[in-house]
């Protein structure tokens, strides 16, 4: 009796993990990143403490809630937005002279400036779309808003970007 128990709890957590990797996976780019936000909600719930694990209703929608939270941080985040610009940038063969790789590079600095300044929303918005190229249906899923709202912000974020980058540079775009 005992045996079956434990192969219950096992498999149930199995079932939890690969749950909440699926999650991380959807939100994140690489498979990499993932795992490595199933392994930091691993952790976060085993060092929480018996007392605070007990009074949760549903520890699974806890965790849910806990990789989603988790993987939104990550998305947010400047130094993953600056590190996707840089790596489509490098995606590109380049033919070009110099003088036009120089301008390039620093077009590309510029517009990772400018959508660093975006409000919070916008930006993450505009990084999943036009840097990590997800589906609108996706996005929407992501920042937890319909899909009609978040081509809505895209635009607005794309006009931002598109007008103040023209004050930087007037023969850009």
């Amino acid at each position: 009796m005992e045996l079956s128990l434990i192969k219950n709890n096992q498999h149930e957590s199995d079932l939890n993990q690969e749950k909440l990797f699926r999650i991380a996976k959807r939100m994140m780019v690489s498979v990499d990143e993932a795992q490595d936000a199933v392994q930091e909600i691993n952790i976060k719930l085993w060092q929480m403490a018996p007392e605070k694990r007990e009074q949760l209703q549903n520890l699974e929608s806890y965790a849910v809630t806990m990789i989603k939270n988790y993987c939104l941080d990550r998305l947010k985040s400047k130094q993953a937005a600056h590190q996707a610009l840089e790596d489509n940038a490098l995606r590109v063969e380049d033919t070009r002279s110099l003088d036009q790789q120089i301008d390039h590079s620093d077009s590309l600095d510029w517009v990772s400036k400018l959508i660093n300044a975006l409000p919070e929303r916008e930006r993450l918005i505009i990084q999943l779309r036009e840097i990590k190229n997800y589906e609108f249906e996706e996005i929407a899923k992501i920042v937890d808003l319909p899909e009609v709202t978040v081509r809505v912000y895209l635009s607005r974020a794309r006009k931002k970007l598109r007008s103040q980058y023209l004050k930087i540079d007037p023969h850009g775009i």
